[in-house]
């Protein structure tokens, strides 16, 4: 076949548990990711950072498209949408990608469990932050508004 020749994948990363292990995993599963995808399934709103990170860092070739969107405020946009080529996958499966996304998906389930505990703990730091912010003479400022 003619043509330009496969880059080969440089790694995995090592950490397992990492948000940027999720976004390879997914995209090695053959998903096709955008920003707001990675925010529900990935919990990251910097999808774009962690593309870069792998193909600057480990040497995938990351694909991208438009793709359009549309907005709850009746506009239609374009967003990114990430995805690995079939060629790439094959090469990566050949390399025992399956073996590395099984123990990525489960060190991720293994962090997920602790969700919960993890939220409760952010509301009570947020709570306290904002005790300790709030100006009395500011809240006159905003009531009735």
């Amino acid at each position: 076949m003619e043509g330009a020749p496969i880059v080969s994948p440089f790694g995995f990363p090592a950490k397992l548990d990492t948000v940027c292990a999720e976004v390879l995993r997914r995209l090695l599963s053959g998903e096709r990711l955008t920003s707001l995808d990675a925010v529900g399934e990935a919990s990251t709103t910097r999808l774009s950072a962690h593309v870069f990170y792998l193909e600057d860092g480990y040497g995938w070739r990351i694909e991208r498209t438009e793709k359009a969107a549309g907005c709850t405020d009746g506009r239609v946009t374009y967003v990114a949408e990430y995805f690995l080529p079939p060629t790439v996958i094959a090469h990566a499966a050949a390399r025992g990608a399956a073996q590395w996304c099984a123990k990525v998906r489960a060190a991720r389930l293994k962090l997920r469990a602790n969700a919960a505990k993890a939220k409760r703990q952010a509301d009570l730091m947020n709570r306290a932050a904002a005790k300790r912010s709030h100006d009395a003479e500011q809240g006159a400022l905003f009531e009735g508004a």
